[in-house]
């Protein structure tokens, strides 16, 4: 129940207080030295625990100083240039370490000279939501059995990078990979075993690319690797360093015996006259064939310029 102090409802400091102190959100005012000279209900029940009352304390005795200072840059800009922002905000509370993400919108207080005296700030608890959302995007952007990009945004990655590589006359290289007679696998081990081998895969041929590369699960035993800024010398050399890893490496598990999954690998390149993705793609998926059908565990390289896929190792 909501109770005023006067006969009649018209607007007056306590009305400001109790719509204030009832919002579903976190009300407060910094001054310029960014300490608080007020905070609602809500807010000052957030640190009730640690502190009698937040007035006059700033955000570095409230928050940790990792997420903090994305606060304080924001206000900065209120204060110094009279911004109106709203954006996200991640917050560590400092004695609790609680994590909450915060929809913030800030404004500038002037005074009657028209100075900027104070930043008002109205926050919304989204905690919930901004992971549910995040969670969302990784689903839809994830192959959900190897944690590597899925097909759909490999393609779309790749088609911008392959964009960039025409406008700026870029090298762009691929690499397919494939896991070979992985059907065997799967019929003497069963299909639990065989989502491993293709876990591991995916692992190890991973741990050996760059930061900017990108590697994706484009089928059910088949990988493609995006090598931007990769001629096609260094591309085979990349090829044939997750080859021979994955040669080396055995896998152990509840069933008898080692696991030493082989796989062969297609190479290709940007060339000039390449208008789509697909190209591209079509042909080291040509030169991925060519490694499979001539004895496996082994690299091939598609030559456009000879069309044919030509034995790397």
């Amino acid at each position: 129940m909501i109770t005023i102090g006067q006969d009649k409802l018209e607007a007056s400091l306590e009305l400001s207080q109790l719509v204030l102190n009832h919002m579903g959100a976190y009300v407060s005012v910094k001054g310029r030295d960014k300490k608080y000279i007020y905070a609602n209900q809500k807010l000052t029940a957030l640190f009730k625990e640690n502190f009698d009352s937040i007035l006059s304390l700033t955000d570095s005795e409230l928050f940790d100083f990792s997420t903090y200072s994305d606060v304080i840059d924001s206000d900065e800009r209120v204060l110094n240039f009279g911004d109106s922002i709203e954006k996200k905000e991640v917050s560590i509370i400092k004695l609790t370490d609680e994590k909450k993400v915060y929809l913030s919108s800030k404004k500038p207080i002037f005074n009657i000279h028209r100075e900027i005296v104070g930043v008002l700030c109205v926050s919304t608890d989204i905690t919930e939501s901004h992971y549910l959302q995040k969670k969302l995007e990784i689903e839809a952007t994830t192959d959900p059995l190897t944690g590597l990009f899925n097909r759909r945004v490999f393609f779309k990655l790749a088609d911008q990078f392959l964009s960039e590589s025409i406008r700026h006359n870029k090298n762009l290289s691929l690499i397919m990979i494939d896991i070979d007679l992985f059907k065997g696998i799967n019929d003497e081990y069963g299909h639990l075993v065989g989502d491993h081998v293709i876990q591991f895969v995916a692992a190890k041929a991973k741990s050996l690319l760059r930061k900017e590369d990108i590697i994706a699960r484009v089928g059910g035993e088949e990988y493609a690797v995006l090598l931007p800024n990769t001629h096609s010398q260094s591309a085979q050399l990349i090829a044939e360093k997750i080859r021979m890893l994955i040669d080396s490496s055995y896998i152990t598990g509840d069933w008898s015996g080692e696991i030493q999954p082989k796989v062969s690998l297609g190479v290709s390149t940007y060339t000039e006259g390449d208008k789509e993705f697909y190209e591209i793609y079509s042909r080291s998926d040509k030169a991925l064939y060519q490694a499979k059908s001539t004895g496996r565990n082994k690299i091939c390289i598609y030559e456009k310029i000879h069309d044919v896929a030509s034995n790397a190792v």
